[in-house]
């Protein structure tokens, strides 16, 4: 349930820029979910079915890329992907979690006409 909110600021985003730029219609929405942010990505898809009725987004195909959460380690300072694991691929030692990465959900791209 709370996909709902995060799909109307996705749709009011988007018709904000369609305005800017003097779109008529938003065709594709490539968007980035964060795997620590708990968006499911078929919700947002239910929910921006109906909630972009009526606006530049209705029928817009969404396409959704997760984006891993980083992870630094404690013994050698490498940053990498969280992999289901928490073990450096450097040298073994612990990873963890680099704030704020891994729990957004963003627009990285869209096509108009």
């Amino acid at each position: 349930m709370h996909e709902l909110p995060i799909v109307t600021g996705l749709i009011e985003t988007l018709e904000d820029e369609a305005r800017r730029r003097g779109l008529k219609k938003i065709m594709e929405v490539d968007i980035s979910i964060g795997e620590l942010s708990d968006v499911v990505d078929e919700c947002v898809r239910l929910y921006f079915e109906t909630a972009s009725e009526g606006t530049v987004t209705e029928g817009a195909v969404l396409h959704f890329t997760k984006q891993p959460a980083m992870l630094r380690c404690e013994k050698c300072g490498f940053v990498f992907p969280h992999a289901g694991s928490f073990s450096c691929p450097q040298c073994g030692g612990n990873g963890i979690l680099v704030r704020g990465t891994g729990t957004d959900c963003v627009i990285e791209r869209y096509s108009a006409v």
